[in-house]
């Protein structure tokens, strides 16, 4: 996955809310944020194929949603995902 378009609006996402931002897993290159709180823990990764960025977040257990995003919209989506995340952890 190429991640160069994205990266800008990504790193200063990740500042402005204060998560690390995860950008190797095993031997591959990801882009991810755990969250951890009182009611458990969840990861927010993104995904690109071609023009198509999908952001996912998931509670470790069973819970999923995933949101499509393009360069315009990209910041919206990483916020709605936080907010899914948060409240998931317990987190407001």
């Amino acid at each position: 996955m190429n991640f160069s378009h994205i990266d800008p609006t990504v790193r200063a996402w990740a500042t402005n809310n204060r998560l690390h931002l995860s950008t190797q897993y095993k031997d591959a290159e990801v882009r991810s944020f755990e969250l951890v709180g009182p009611a458990g823990h969840a990861q927010i990764w993104i995904e690109v194929e071609g023009d198509a960025t999908t952001v996912y977040v998931w509670d470790y257990r069973k819970q999923k949603r995933c949101f499509a995003a393009d360069s315009s919209t990209l910041e919206a989506v990483l916020d709605q995902a936080l907010q899914v995340a948060r409240g998931w952890c317990g987190n407001p």
